[in-house]
């Protein structure tokens, strides 16, 4: 499974949007990929506790409790999946309201949190869809096609086999004679055409030639994930390879200098590949968070800006937040007055609110904003005293 992204989170604003008079509820719970943890079922355990936890809130909000059983019975079928809990991450993260649900196992460790409000919480997965929170790395290798999706704290393999060749030498259906290549009337099949080359071709003219043809199926493949991406994608493999990739792919976010890894390296080492990936990306990261934020403070106080969370939130909702960047905290209770055009910041919870920080948040990247999460794995954007939130706004 892939992690959570930005059409998932506009399938679930659909979903809250177009459920009418129901509660919608969030359950964020901290996973163990193996260990003790795992053998002992301590994370079924913890996801019970939340199963308990929800059907309490749910029952203040006086909700019958035949009503209360039909909307928790997607978790009740999520606990009881054994095979389910010997396969998690660092954290998992169900959704449900009335005739739907959703879970995302994430390399991320998540809060142990339950929230039943009139809309989906979101706030504890911000960092994976933030601007520094989430990358790709595109693996290379003759032997070993692999795409990941990475975070700065994890990186997981993401099945493409359904769309992209496994590997460049059965797509291309070379003639291996030992270690090297017979190129003599050998066959290429490339978008379901076969293409003979023949003799009388140079053999590394050829060799380039075909590989460029594979490339060029990879990318088309990838492009069903890629197609309205804007992280960074890593290429790792063998240099000549990225290079021929990084000049033909559609995609417009491929980082600059590629990770080097011969032929017979062992691709598969996750930790030493997330690794180099980290070193390559992180610094673009900072980067990019510093000089937004720069431009942020070139502008402070002119009227483009703004640190009050209502003022924030309201201009989210209307799509006029370019970049947002919000602190870790509790949340902001509020609403959102359509009619005045305004939002209102509670001091404690009341029925129908949510958080402001969360609204801000989605509706930015839902209309095409930059979000950044301070204090993520040391890329902070130093706010300072209590706010929550700093935003530049488009006009």
């Amino acid at each position: 499974m892939a992690l959570i992204n930005k059409k998932d989170i506009e399938k679930l604003l659909s979903v809250q949007n177009n459920t009418q008079n129901a509660l919608c509820i969030s359950i964020f719970i901290p996973t163990h990929r193996a260990g003790h943890e795992t053998l002992n079922g301590n994370d079924q355990i913890l996801f019970k506790n939340k199963i308990r936890e929800a059907k309490a809130l749910l029952a203040r909000h006086d909700v019958p409790e035949a009503e209360i059983e039909e909307y928790m019975k997607p978790a009740e079928a999520l606990l009881a999946d054994g095979n389910f809990w010997r396969h998690q991450a660092e954290g998992l993260a169900v959704f449900i309201t009335k005739g739907f649900s959703a879970h995302y196992v994430l390399p991320v460790v998540m809060p142990d949190v339950v929230y039943v409000l009139d809309q989906f919480y979101f706030t504890p997965v911000i960092p994976l869809l933030s601007q520094n929170g989430r990358f790709f790395i595109l693996c290379l290798n003759r032997e070993k096609i692999g795409f990941y999706e990475a975070t700065l704290d994890k990186m997981r393999p993401v099945d493409v086999s359904a769309f992209v060749p496994e590997t460049m030498t059965k797509s291309l259906k070379f003639d291996i004679k030992g270690k090297d290549q017979d190129f003599t009337n050998s066959t290429a099949t490339v978008n379901g055409s076969n293409i003979v080359h023949g003799a009388g071709s140079n053999k590394g003219d050829e060799e380039h030639e075909r590989v460029r043809e594979f490339m060029i199926e990879v990318d088309n493949g990838l492009q069903q994930i890629l197609h309205d991406e804007h992280v960074p994608l890593v290429l790792a493999g063998v240099d000549h390879y990225c290079s021929i990739y990084r000049s033909h792919s559609k995609y417009k976010h491929i980082v600059a200098e590629n990770i080097h890894i011969n032929e017979n390296a062992d691709a598969a080492n996750g930790n030493s590949l997330h690794e180099k990936a980290l070193n390559v990306v992180k610094p673009l990261m900072q980067q990019s968070h510093t000089e937004s934020l720069t431009r942020y403070e070139n502008v402070a106080g002119t009227g483009v800006t703004s640190e009050d969370i209502a003022t924030v939130a309201a201009e989210a909702v209307h799509g006029r937040v370019e970049t947002l960047f919000i602190a870790p905290g509790q949340p902001v209770w509020g609403t959102y007055d359509a009619k005045n055009a305004v939002a209102v910041v509670h001091d404690e919870y009341h029925r129908g609110d949510d958080d402001l920080v969360n609204l801000a948040a989605t509706k930015t990247l839902a209309q095409g904003g930059r979000v950044f999460v301070s204090s993520y794995n040391g890329l902070s954007e130093g706010t300072e005293g209590s706010a929550n939130v700093k935003a530049l706004f488009r006009y």
